[in-house]
């Protein structure tokens, strides 16, 4: 399984959290996400997991573009631990 996530944005009304966020994770393979607080982080995964849209961007998964509905569809074969 291959996950891309290709130029997320994220904004919040007028405040603009994430912009053109690329990260790629392929099957086995293990990624710690680390920065400042309030780096946007946690709206990262919060997206890849479905609980917020992205504003802008894509999601990818296996070469086929995702958009979730919820965090259960976005869940299927996939676990993240925060």
């Amino acid at each position: 399984m291959k996950i891309e996530m290709k130029n997320i944005s994220k904004s919040f009304g007028t405040n603009k959290v994430l912009e053109a966020i690329d990260l790629t994770i392929n099957s086995g393979e293990v990624h710690a996400l680390m920065g400042e607080n309030g780096a946007g982080k946690s709206t990262l995964m919060n997206i890849l997991t479905g609980l917020f849209p992205a504003s802008g961007g894509e999601i990818e998964i296996d070469k086929e573009d995702k958009t979730f509905k919820n965090p259960q569809e976005a869940s299927r074969g996939r676990r993240i631990w925060h």
